[in-house]
């Protein structure tokens, strides 16, 4: 087995999009109003991790929940595959939009401006 050298990591939360014609159930709405409507507004629910950029591609890895038994969500897209990468500053933090060839990906983060100037000074030229 063979490991990827990290070139640089940060704490980012990713937005895991809602399936597809995903319907929210009625109960919801009376039992966590606040929540349900931060879901529906969002369009997925954000979820803690590291964020990694290795040789030759950027990494997500969810941090392990203690209580959970689903193994933590993760996912590894090729540098080559990136179309573009946009930073949007908010009140506390920063939103990264990553374009790439299977969809958008949206990131939150806090201090990332070092670590998107890594991410595209890493992505092979157009």
């Amino acid at each position: 087995m063979t490991e990827t050298a990290t070139v640089a990591s940060i704490p980012a939360a990713w937005l895991r999009p809602l399936p597809q014609g995903h319907k929210i159930p009625f109960w919801r709405w009376i039992v966590l109003p606040a929540t349900t409507l931060m879901l529906k507004r969002n369009g997925g629910v954000w979820m803690s991790g590291t964020l990694t950029l290795a040789e030759g591609n950027l990494q997500f890895t969810q941090t392990r929940l203690t209580k959970s038994r689903n193994p933590p969500a993760s996912w590894t897209i090729p540098l080559a595959e990136i179309a573009d990468i946009g930073v949007e500053k908010r009140m506390a933090s920063e939103r990264i939009d990553i374009a790439h060839a299977s969809g958008p990906i949206k990131l939150m983060s806090v201090r990332s401006e070092d670590f998107v100037a890594q991410l595209r000074q890493a992505l092979p030229s157009s």
